[in-house]
């Protein structure tokens, strides 16, 4: 790649950690997508073109068949998620960002949160120290090992839920981090950073010269405050990571997207590495997703809240309050920043009550052999003495239900402590 091609920090700082093998894959131009490119042009203009460049099967059962989508994903789809997004999180003339916000050459469609995870850490993770927020998602660890880096959890905040940001940065400085993996609203308490917190968090990023990775798939999922993204704040340090499985209740559609305010990352470089991951995004997931935000974009654009969000949200917010009724009763307490109500996502992070000897293995363990009910134990997020309770996969009825099986296994602990 020539020099004068990386003219963004984030371009040079994701260069200077990339493999040699990768390099080469981002700075390459395959063969294959620009011939298909340049004869899908023609053929549209001129109906006696010939093409035998595809590389499937056509014409036999043309009502069941889906042809291959580029690799960087539907354009309609692209502009659709970067509309909502300018819209959703006020990135319209923000520093560091286009005039008019982001449009298509700043998307990235991926199928699923997770590809565009292990992507990203494939760029950025090789032979380097990735830093994880005490409360992760448990996959994270996975994701950045199979990249060949090195997961080193931080204690993001101190024992009142604050940001100790000197010494955040010391740690970064003395553990050789190179790159921060967040997630807010969190997975599993639902935590959010306040616009102090993301400005402050921004700063040490361009101090350091540190990427945010940030992982926001419940972003617009938020109870309390207006939703945020750190693309906002450190549009120059930052690539984020999405997905509509939450919001939309799609999730086996298998349809994420990375975003990044540098169009050379997410149009060029994304595309390319994609193609050598699964060659495209699922085509019929994205074409639903389209259908969904055409109607929620057009919401925005005429001054109304997306309607489909708004009512998922309503729905989780009751889900929650029932939620938090049945484990308060319970003697749970919320392990998160917000001890009333956590602040967005989909699931409750809670302390296990006062006087249950057993850790959150054991506990997740005998609720399941005596059939009362599942949960994920607190540790595997680096929560150990709490547990997850995921209530956007429950109907109202189900969480009612939790209250007298919790009481089984609450007494069973109580009588053999």
């Amino acid at each position: 790649m020539e020099k004068q091609e990386l003219t963004s920090p984030l371009l040079k700082k994701i260069w200077s950690l990339m493999p040699e093998g990768i390099r080469q894959t981002v700075a390459s131009e395959p063969v294959i997508p620009a011939i298909a490119a340049r004869a899908k042009k023609i053929a549209a203009s001129r109906p006696d073109f010939v093409r035998s460049d595809q590389g499937q099967v056509v014409g036999i059962f043309p009502e069941k068949e889906i042809f291959y989508g580029p690799s960087s994903g539907l354009e309609e789809l692209r502009d659709l998620v970067a509309r909502f997004w300018t819209y959703a999180y006020k990135l319209k003339g923000k520093p560091g960002l286009s005039p008019f916000g982001l449009d298509k050459r700043h998307v990235a469609i991926v199928s699923g949160a997770t590809e565009g995870l292990s992507i990203i850490m494939h760029l950025i993770a090789f032979r380097r120290n990735v830093g994880l927020m005490s409360l992760y998602w448990s996959n994270y660890k996975g994701i950045i090992r199979n990249a060949g880096g090195n997961p080193l959890v931080v204690e993001l905040f101190d024992r009142d839920y604050r940001i100790d940001f000197k010494k955040l940065e010391r740690t970064i400085k003395e553990k050789e981090i190179s790159s921060l993996l967040i997630n807010f609203p969190n997975n599993p308490s639902g935590d959010v950073l306040t616009e102090q917190e993301m400005s402050d968090l921004a700063d040490l990023a361009e101090r350091r010269d540190v990427i945010i990775v940030s992982d926001e798939v419940y972003n617009f999922i938020r109870y309390q405050g207006e939703p945020q993204s750190m693309l906002a704040f450190a549009p120059e340090r930052t690539v984020v990571v999405s997905s509509a499985s939450k919001e939309y209740l799609i999730p086996g559609a298998r349809v994420g997207y990375v975003i990044s305010a540098d169009e050379t990352f997410a149009g060029s470089w994304m595309p390319k590495m994609i193609r050598s991951f699964s060659s495209s995004p699922n085509v019929l997931g994205q074409r639903v997703l389209a259908d969904i935000l055409r109607k929620e974009v057009g919401d925005f654009e005429e001054g109304r809240p997306p309607r489909i969000l708004t009512e998922v949200k309503k729905e989780l917010r009751e889900r929650c309050r029932l939620m938090l009724s049945v484990l308060k009763d319970k003697g749970f307490v919320l392990a998160g920043r917000d001890p009333d109500f956590p602040s967005g996502a989909i699931s409750i992070l809670a302390r296990l009550p006062a006087g249950i000897e057993a850790d959150d293995r054991a506990f997740v363990e005998k609720a399941i052999e005596l059939e009362k009910f599942s949960a994920i134990p607190g540790s595997v997020f680096g929560a150990p003495g709490c547990l997850r309770f995921g209530y956007a996969g429950m109907p109202r009825g189900d969480i009612e239900r939790l209250s007298g099986h919790l009481q089984v296994v609450l007494d069973h602990f109580r009588k053999n402590s």
